[in-house]
């Protein structure tokens, strides 16, 4: 009984009246930072060689034609709408467990039960924040062509003995400025990916080495961030994305404008589109950051 009363007076529109937060003053004192990049076919949202993002437009307000006559965008109505081929880890985007681990009944290296987890099933309320912000802009092309520097346990605890220690639930981000820097139209888009992992040919970006994902889900943490292409090395991914991904932790890949969050105090949530079985999606990343 006391529990049902307990729940009514949860309920009741007046118990609502008294403590609901006043949402509107809240984000009035806020204002809200854009972590996502754009996706075209023009820029390489695409990993490394994997097929671009394509689109076309299946009706646009009236009949477009190019310069042979041809119909381009048919018109069936007064609407514009596109349709879309698109790989899950494409853009700004979000790894689940499902994505490096295999179920259970598989018999593959690594599988367990969280391989089972993917994003439709995947506990939303993880996917969002505190942020923390860990500035590894000093690692940025420091290491051979074809390879990643490395983001160790130890440049983790440095930064804590100035900013205190990670706390259970907080989102780690990691700053490197990655993304912005090589994040650009073709041609020259190619630096981003495509040079460090297929052509080998520059440095890739800053990434965790496994024993910081151990350290970091010791501390509690469910969810992370980089602004590089991928949370794993380029030239050790998998390792990396296991250590994570076996405990059932999530991260967004490809975020951009981490400089623009101070060191603590922003509020971090991205949010995936919801398909069934899905592996990854592409998430648009915002953080809410005190006036």
């Amino acid at each position: 009984m006391r529990a049902m009363l307990l729940v009514l007076l949860v309920v009741t529109p007046k118990a609502q009246a008294q403590t609901a937060p006043d949402w509107a003053s809240l984000l009035a004192k806020t204002r809200i930072v854009d972590l996502t990049v754009t996706v075209s076919e023009t820029l390489p949202s695409n990993w490394a060689d994997n097929p671009r993002f394509q689109r076309w437009t299946f009706n646009w307000f009236v009949p477009i034609r190019n310069a042979y006559g041809q119909v381009i965008a048919p018109s069936e109505g007064p609407y514009y709408g596109q349709r879309y081929i698109i790989d899950e880890h494409t853009g700004t985007q979000v790894d689940f467990p499902a994505h490096f681990i295999p179920p259970p009944d598989s018999g593959l290296p690594y599988a367990g039960e969280q391989g089972r987890v993917t994003g439709d099933k995947y506990p939303v309320e993880r996917l969002m924040g505190p942020a923390v912000v860990i500035d590894v802009t000093a690692l940025l092309d420091k290491a051979p062509p074809g390879q990643s520097p490395r983001i160790t346990v130890t440049h983790i605890q440095e930064w804590e003995k100035t900013h205190g220690p990670i706390r259970a639930g907080e989102v780690v981000l990691f700053r490197s400025g990655y993304t912005d820097k090589y994040y650009k139209p073709f041609p020259e888009g190619r630096r981003l990916t495509f040079d460090p992992v297929v052509v080998r040919s520059a440095p890739a970006w800053p990434a965790p080495e496994p024993a910081a994902m151990e350290y970091l889900h010791g501390k509690g943490v469910w969810h992370l961030g980089t602004d590089g292409p991928s949370m794993g090395p380029a030239d050790a991914g998998q390792e990396t994305h296991v250590a994570g991904l076996k405990y059932g932790m999530s991260w967004e890949e490809m975020l951009a404008h981490l400089d623009q969050l101070p060191v603590r105090g922003a509020f971090y949530i991205a949010l995936p589109i919801k398909v069934a079985d899905q592996s990854g999606s592409p998430t648009r990343a915002v953080a809410f950051v005190p006036r």
